[in-house]
């Protein structure tokens, strides 16, 4: 099944010394300190039989760009020449978008093929867009990747503001269309890992960057990558972008939810979050909680206190149904174990979350997946 991935990434770009031609992503920060996104696509050849999942070789487009254009020309942007396509195929195929944020130990190749095969394998005909940040394709194994953590840790924490000025981006190019070309069609947002920090900094950073509706009204020329000067987010310039909003095997903070700084406002921008979490997973007990001295994460415990956050955050126990056997780590069970997958779909679907089924109900806003 051949299945075509676009994304966006502030990776460092390599070129063909001949052509000047793009032709892979490295696991370093791109130019402006990781600040320049570079939009494209690729195609993954996925066999779910096979449990493969390869890009095409030579499948690799990178939109062209041309910031500063000739005397009197319009600027070229990559994000326009990818919204373009994702768009048209929203409207005339009548089907959604998932936006998929990798996590940890994830090559530029990596974390194609992993969108490519979350497609396939959840089987909603959905368009896959990428956000592909810095980590490095490092193996899990003994000893543990220590040096490759810290090294994706930072550039997660970097990437915060390249992801928002890709949301930013999408808005202002949404806010441009006329009525009649609109898709009317949903994106979803999916994150896993590592994925989840890289989007609250992305979160931080919107509430952060001054709005440039604001600016063009108040006759200020004021750039959205300049960072406002205020220490507090501002939740009011927050707009709703995403309907679903899944969250996997976050490596967060478990108190991401209570707090203004991490994830609090998260709600603000999707109609629902669901936070799938595992006792079980050993990436998230072993490498990010006691060796990094994290604390209690996310993705392992779930959110810290349901009554005390947004009614629209929903926590989904996963540790009966994952196994070593088909995951060593157990920290893959979104794209790994069918029931987990089932469960993610009738979220996306829009399922009410006390309807969905093969879930038990253990607490207010919290259910555990019971086993097929």
């Amino acid at each position: 099944m051949a299945v075509k991935v676009y994304f966006a990434t502030n990776r460092q770009p390599y070129t063909d010394p001949g052509s000047g031609r793009i032709t892979r992503f490295g696991d370093d920060p791109g130019p402006v300190g990781g600040l320049n996104v570079r939009y494209g696509s690729a195609d993954v050849d996925v066999d779910l039989d096979a449990r493969t999942n390869t890009m095409v070789a030579g499948s690799l487009h990178v939109a062209d760009e041309q910031l500063i254009p000739a005397q009197g020309g319009q600027p070229q942007l990559g994000s326009s020449t990818i919204f373009d396509a994702l768009r048209n195929d929203m409207k005339t195929s009548q089907r959604p978008t998932i936006a998929f944020i990798h996590g940890f130990s994830n090559s530029f190749t990596d974390a194609i093929e992993r969108a490519g095969w979350i497609s396939a394998f959840y089987g909603l005909d959905a368009k896959m867009f990428a956000f592909t940040w810095p980590s490095r394709g490092s193996p899990l194994g003994v000893p543990l990747p220590y040096t490759d953590y810290t090294h994706d840790r930072k550039t997660a924490l970097m990437s915060g503001p390249a992801v928002a000025r890709t949301i930013r981006r999408l808005h202002d190019y949404v806010d441009s269309l006329p009525p009649d070309l609109a898709c009317d069609q949903p994106i979803h947002l999916l994150c896993h890992s590592m994925g989840n920090y890289v989007l609250r900094n992305a979160l931080q950073a919107l509430m952060r960057l001054p709005d440039p509706a604001v600016a063009s009204h108040s006759g200020e020329a004021v750039s959205d990558m300049v960072p406002l000067p205020q220490n507090v987010p501002d939740p009011s310039v927050l707009r709703r972008t995403f309907d679903k909003i899944v969250l996997a095997a976050a490596d967060e903070d478990a108190d991401a939810f209570d707090d203004p700084a991490k994830l609090k406002f998260l709600p603000r921008i999707g109609q629902s979050v669901s936070v799938y979490h595992s006792l079980k997973d050993w990436v998230l007990n072993t490498l990010s909680d006691r060796t990094k001295f994290n604390g209690p994460r996310l993705g392992s415990d779930g959110p810290d206190n349901m009554a005390t956050i947004s009614d629209k955050v929903t926590a989904i126990d996963c540790a009966d149904v994952t196994s070593f056997t088909k995951d060593p780590e157990e920290h893959q069970y979104y794209r790994v174990f069918p029931v987990v997958r089932n469960d993610i779909v009738q979220v996306l679907r829009g399922v009410p979350q006390n309807k969905i089924r093969n879930r038990a109900a253990v607490s207010q806003g919290r259910y555990r997946i019971k086993p097929a």
